[in-house]
């Protein structure tokens, strides 16, 4: 029996609920002695990877993992799938894109929560008969297929479906009830057979992105203008100049209101049910007010901040999935934080308003995040500076590594960015670098304080939490009230309160709040606005 694969025994010995198995490496593994089996011993695994591998076949034991809610699994060799994927009851997402696929098995028909399906690059030339079971799709992508047929069924069973993707099939005729599908935002029909385009397809309300390039359409002016104009411009001649097959077609465009208006058939309330909701909360009285001095503004002028409540950072290792979250956009987002840099805080340990000022070095007073006392700003840069070189010595590189690799950030500054509590309070916050211990987040926290400060632009620091709000909605961080003891109810979507905060200069006028009635616009979001 082949040894266990080292990614197996990791992911077991550190209990991960996420795997990633890709590449040439794992390719050959595969190849040579077949796919660890061991993977499916994982039980509490919610995320499963398996790409760009020579994988042939995907076994029965794939049901032994209960509380997948991810399955990934393009770009392998697989012809069929088993009839016991139709056992992951809790599977939201599936992604078979790249493969050989040429049919699904009928119990795939199971997995009634899924949202996303990729099944695109595939020889699939019908789907499921029961595919209307999957009644709470949201996005569908089944292009470079060889369909021959509108891939799904307009009758009203997919009310929350948004995106559909069909590119490069077969697929001859565009039904003529497609206007049940309330929700669709996205309709690509690229390169296939169609010939003739009902009037209908205007009937859909929400349509924004239209694609019907690469069609030997009969009308010629129509097959001008997909080549030539905006989906808004061909929708517009699609309602003027096709003919729809349906009376009541006509009636439900007549009953249409004007532009900026409810229609009176389905809205997006039912779609909003399942997408995952972010709640937007007014800044209150207790809510900390951040001024910014005049000393910061030459130094690192740009700061936003928000609040994160009822936060769950205890169940499902989610404090480290969050911890790992702000490493990933430091050096994405924030561009190795040459652009950003995020800091969290207990907000239970603040109960004051704050300062964003700054300060020379050695005035700054602050513990720093893991440290044992209290130190100054040109102490600490010092002690981090020796132990950078003393580290790049002992392992003999020419780089630094850690948070000894920002350090110069700070090089040759006579002033330090800061972020401190009111009337002389202690130094919470020293960006680029560090945050306080006093402060740190822990997995007992309930309300965390997010701060991003930049020296580019401000801009760059809502970019930043637009995604920083996003990923952590994702990952379930939000007690959305449905959990039982320590059962969560699989069909209720997450939700992540945010509450506003402000930033005002030192008499009091606003610079900026966060966030604006304007931000946080998000893909398959609810966003919530309560304000007064």
């Amino acid at each position: 029996m082949a040894d266990t694969w080292y990614e197996v025994k990791q992911a077991k010995a550190e209990n991960r609920y996420e795997l990633v198995l890709s590449g040439a490496d794992v390719s050959k593994r595969i190849s040579e002695n077949g796919l660890d089996m061991s993977i499916f011993t994982l039980i509490n695994l919610n995320f499963l990877e398996i790409s760009k591998t020579t994988l042939p076949t995907l076994p029965d034991h794939v049901a032994d993992l209960s509380n997948l809610m991810q399955l990934v699994l393009h770009s392998n060799e697989l012809k069929t799938l088993p009839s016991a994927i139709g056992k992951l009851t809790k599977l939201k997402i599936l992604d078979v894109s790249r493969n050989g696929l040429t049919e699904l098995p009928i119990e795939i028909c199971s997995l009634t929560l899924m949202q996303r399906l990729n099944l695109s690059g595939n020889q699939l030339s019908r789907l499921p008969d029961d595919f209307g079971q999957l009644n709470k799709l949201i996005t569908l992508n089944v292009s470079q297929n060889q369909l021959e047929e509108f891939p799904i069924n307009c009758t009203g069973e997919f009310n929350f479906l948004t995106e559909l993707n069909a590119k490069s099939n077969k697929v001859k005729n565009i039904p003529s009830n497609i206007h049940n599908l309330s929700c669709i935002k996205m309709l690509d029909l690229e390169e296939n057979g169609i010939k003739v385009v009902p009037g209908e397809l205007a009937d859909c309300g929400k349509l924004k992105e239209l694609n019907l390039k690469g069609n030997a359409l009969n009308d010629k002016r129509l097959k001008k203008m997909v080549d030539q104009c905006h989906s808004k411009q061909v929708l517009e001649y699609i309602r003027a100049h096709c003919p729809k097959e349906s009376a009541d077609s006509a009636q439900k465009s007549k009953s249409k209101t004007k532009k900026g208006g409810k229609s009176k058939g389905k809205d997006n309330s039912e779609v909003d049910q399942v997408l995952d909701v972010l709640e937007v909360l007014h800044l209150g009285d207790e809510t900390p007010v951040v001024t910014m001095m005049d000393a910061v503004k030459d130094i690192r002028p740009h700061i936003l901040c928000c609040i994160l409540r009822n936060v769950d950072l205890v169940t499902e290792n989610k404090f480290k999935k969050f911890i790992a979250l702000q490493s990933k956009l430091h050096d994405n987002e924030c561009e190795k934080r040459n652009s950003a840099t995020i800091a969290t805080h207990d907000l239970a340990k603040i109960q004051a308003n704050l300062i964003y000022d700054a300060l020379p070095p050695n005035e700054i007073k602050l513990v720093p995040l893991l440290g044992q006392k209290e130190v100054n700003g040109l102490e600490f840069y010092n002690q981090l500076r020796k132990e950078a070189d003393a580290l790049r010595k002992e392992k003999k590189r020419n780089t630094y590594s850690g948070i000894h690799k920002y350090l110069y950030l700070l090089d040759g500054k006579s002033l330090y960015p800061c972020l401190k509590l009111e009337k002389n309070g202690p130094v919470i916050s020293l960006p680029p670098i560090t945050n306080s211990d006093v402060t740190k987040i822990t997995t007992e926290t309930t309300d965390i304080l997010v701060e991003v400060t930049s020296s580019s632009s401000l801009a760059i620091c809502k970019k930043v939490l637009d995604v920083l709000l996003h990923s952590t909605l994702q990952l379930g961080v939000g007690q959305n009230g449905c959990q039982n003891g320590d059962t969560v109810d699989e069909e209720v979507p997450n939700l992540l309160k945010v509450e506003q905060v402000k930033i005002v200069d030192k008499i009091g006028q606003l610079r900026a709040v966060y966030p604006s009635r304007t931000d946080l616009q998000l893909q398959n979001v609810r966003i919530m606005r309560n304000f007064d």
